[in-house]
């Protein structure tokens, strides 16, 4: 490639590895070679260092997971010719539907052709039509129309588990590439909210115009959309901004404050200390944010809560939650196992929960009517049952709870006769189907649910999948005020796609009294890790320890489960 040509992006690289899984052919001996081109292109865009300046520097790219001597080629030739011989060859061999869908990388083409097939369409431009008119959802499904509408999304947002694993990347860079004195992720990505559309970070040090210099070369190539000398914003190749912040010791904790914090939590903080800049002139600088509290007569707000509700308020008159925190849970009550659609045994998720010190996992695998991800028949639910009542009798490491994730029907009958939900220890229940049931109807059904009397847990209740699909619409308030009467609650799901309740309507759900399960929703031993995104949830919706169902011992939790 030639010297004067503006560096390749990793994620330029990225796309082109992925654009080349997609034309490989569909059949059996290729099925492992597009998955590792896949995998490849997932690490590039994670890495910090340029992989051009890598290549041209006769670095060893197998040294990084994910890229063996084949794919280490591929990046080879692609940063050296500028193409890449297979990819070409396959671009002129590929009809022009093939062809139209590779300029959409997350697009799986099997699925895309076989819409084209269905509807007879044969271009993306068709295919958006289709999308926006619903008929890929009413012929195909509600999954398809989801994949599709994520593939074609041109969104900057990340979930939040995408953006730590970004986040720790750049905090690296900056300190062990740039050499900053600190450098600290400050804005939405402190606050932990679900979608993270920006990084923002505050750094101290000497040489600003040097750190610019060196982040524009970030991921092989970041640009640089403005500048002044305090602050600077990036577009990284990764499809997400990055802005960045100076500030020097003396001033470190008023800057985290102002940069932390939502507009109105800003505003409001503003208010209740007379102004920040007059704070700061006469009380100030701060060099921490408890110097800044104490200065402006204020308790300490976690950055979970600066999203300008009640927070400022609460601060000033003393009376702030003492928020959950992850070593509060003592168990987990929404598991899935090789009986539905988990990936390991019983006896495994339960040594899972052992080696992260939980006291007792519920087992909940899907109800018979969810045919999709092999529910169980009610036969089987039985041999369960006592399979589990074995186990317990076995050992006492762990405590395995009888459960299930019961499909709440149409109707808002529960998916199991009740002789056998009785014989559980407790329910959750889910709904998986009808989406398109209106407010009030999803409201009714779901009330209906709850006045089984073998009802417990509302799992994920509005089916939202972030960045996919929004869920559907729930009376929130009426239920939270059902539930609090009728003796059931809900859960915060931790899946990081999911995070359902959502802040605002837990927030709410605690308001009315009613206590949360803190759930994974684990199908893999390692999904256990996702605790701490359901927890960052309950601690933005302002929920104690108390109001918590699994921070119970088994032997208080049971009481309440019986109703």
């Amino acid at each position: 490639m030639d010297s004067g040509n503006a560096a390749l992006s990793n994620s330029e690289i990225a796309d082109r590895l992925m654009t080349l899984s997609q034309l490989l052919p569909a059949n059996k001996e290729n099925f492992y070679k597009r998955k590792a081109y896949r995998r490849a292109a997932i690490q590039l865009r994670s890495m910090s260092e340029s992989i051009e300046d890598l290549v041209r520097d006769n670095a060893d790219l197998t040294q990084f997971p994910g890229i063996g001597p084949g794919i280490r080629n591929a990046i080879e030739e692609i940063v050296r010719s500028g193409t890449l011989r297979k990819l070409e060859i396959l671009r002129s061999q590929s009809p022009d539907p093939l062809l139209d869908i590779s300029r959409y990388p997350r697009l799986d083409p099997k699925r895309v052709l076989r819409i084209f097939k269905k509807l007879h369409i044969a271009s993306i431009s068709s295919l958006k039509e289709k999308l926006e008119s619903g008929e890929i959802a009413n012929v195909l499904g509600l999954r398809m129309a989801q994949h599709v509408q994520q593939g074609l999304s041109e969104t900057h947002a990340l979930l939040l588990h995408q953006a730590d694993r970004l986040c720790s990347t750049v905090q690296d860079f900056l300190i062990d590439k740039c050499k900053v004195k600190r450098a600290e992720p400050v804005g939405s990505i402190r606050r932990r909210t679900e979608l993270i559309e920006e990084l923002s970070f505050l750094i101290e040090t000497d040489d600003f115009p040097s750190i610019i210099s060196k982040i524009e070369r970030f991921g092989g190539r970041s640009t640089l959309l403005h500048s002044d000398h305090r602050s600077a914003r990036f577009a990284l190749s990764s499809e997400i901004f990055l802005d960045i912040r100076v500030a020097s010791e003396e001033d470190w904790g008023q800057a985290l404050i102002e940069s932390t914090g939502s507009r109105r939590h800003v505003r409001k903080l503003g208010a209740a200390t007379g102004g920040l800049k007059a704070l700061i002139q006469s009380k100030g600088p701060f060099a921490t944010e408890a110097d800044f509290y104490r200065a402006g007569g204020l308790a300490w707000i976690d950055p979970e809560l600066r999203e300008g509700y009640d927070e400022v308020q609460r601060a000033a008159e003393g009376r702030l939650p003492v928020l959950v925190s992850l070593t509060d849970l003592r168990g987990e009550l929404h598991a899935h196992t090789l009986s539905s659609d988990g990936t390991a045994s019983i006896l495994d998720m339960a040594e899972g929960a052992a080696s992260v010190r939980y006291e007792y996992i519920g087992i909940t695998d899907h109800s018979q009517s969810l045919k999709i991800a092999n529910g169980v028949p009610a036969d089987e639910l039985w041999k369960q049952i006592r399979f589990i009542d074995r186990l317990n009798e076995k050992s006492s490491a762990v405590r395995i709870l009888k459960s299930a994730e019961v499909d709440i029907l149409a109707d808002g009958s529960l998916d199991y006769p009740d002789d056998l939900l009785k014989e559980l220890d407790y329910t959750v229940c889910s709904i998986h189907s009808r989406f398109g049931q209106n407010k009030l109807q999803q409201t009714e059904r779901l009330l209906r649910a709850m006045d089984n009397r073998y009802f417990n847990i509302l799992g994920h209740a509005t089916g939202r999948l972030l960045l996919k699909r929004p869920g559907y619409e729930i009376d929130i308030e009426r239920l939270a005020t059902h539930a609090r009467q009728a003796g059931c609650f809900f859960e915060i799901n931790c899946s990081p796609d999911r995070l359902d309740l959502s802040a605002e309507n837990a927030r709410i759900v605690s308001a009315a009294g009613v206590k949360v399960a803190i759930s994974t929703d684990a199908h893999a031993i390692g999904d256990f890790r996702t605790a701490r995104y359901g927890v960052d949830q309950a601690r933005r919706a302002g929920i104690e320890k108390s109001s918590v169902l699994n921070s119970l011992p088994w032997n208080s939790l049971c009481l309440l489960f019986k109703r």
